[in-house]
């Protein structure tokens, strides 16, 4: 469905269509398909205002709902040999995102507060780090407003954000587990330069005769 700026909207279906999704939020998407003349003639009217047209809900194969908040616009329309005519669309890749539930669609957002969640948040996290408010929350609901970056979900931006933190938390875990593996190699040269093994030596034992290696090195 394509909604243009002042309200008015449309529902058109593009046959043999074919989506392509920029990597870059600098980027352009396009969607191209085969039309009917009528829906052609009212994509081009919704998208030739100054702000282009908003794609409240748009399903292609292979992915799931998307939408488009503005700045969508009708960069081509091909009539072929045989008749048929081929629309392609356009918008900037930065503000695609997954469409909300329901027929009327629109891009669901995340916030990502300057103030991380806390105890008292009771909206939805996602792995991006943003949320989505609920109303009554007593963090990030109406009553607070509290200042919060915007993404659409499932975009460019949204999906940087939890490659990122999703990296940041593997290598967390990877310094940790080399301070383990560091210590525990220490123990093993303390009880090899001694002439014992780890298996065979008693820590209790070691503590009563004062040499415990966790607290004392060779």
């Amino acid at each position: 469905m394509l909604a243009g700026a002042k309200g008015a909207s449309h529902r058109f279906r593009l046959d043999d269509p074919w989506l392509d999704l920029a990597d870059d939020a600098a980027g352009e998407d396009t969607l191209s398909g085969w039309s009917t003349d009528e829906d052609a003639d009212a994509l081009a009217a919704l998208a030739a205002g100054e702000f282009g047209a908003s794609l409240g809900r748009l399903a292609a194969p292979g992915t799931g709902p998307l939408a488009v908040p503005g700045e969508v616009r009708v960069i081509e329309r091909f009539r072929s040999g045989s008749g048929g005519l081929r629309v392609t669309l356009a918008w900037p890749a930065g503000l695609r995102g997954t469409a909300a539930p329901g027929p009327a669609g629109g891009v669901v957002r995340h916030g990502i507060a300057y103030a991380g969640p806390g105890e008292a948040c009771v909206c939805a996290r996602h792995d991006c780090g943003g949320v989505v408010p609920e109303s009554w929350c007593a963090e990030h609901g109406d009553a607070v407003g509290p200042v919060m970056e915007w993404h659409p979900e499932g975009g460019i931006r949204c999906t940087d954000l939890s490659a990122a933190r999703s990296a940041a938390v593997g290598q967390t875990a990877r310094v940790t587990g080399r301070t383990v593996c560091d210590r525990h190699a220490s123990q093993v040269r303390w009880a090899v330069s001694r002439g014992r093994t780890l298996a065979r030596e008693s820590p209790h034992n070691a503590w009563l005769r004062g040499d415990d290696p966790l607290s004392q090195r060779a």
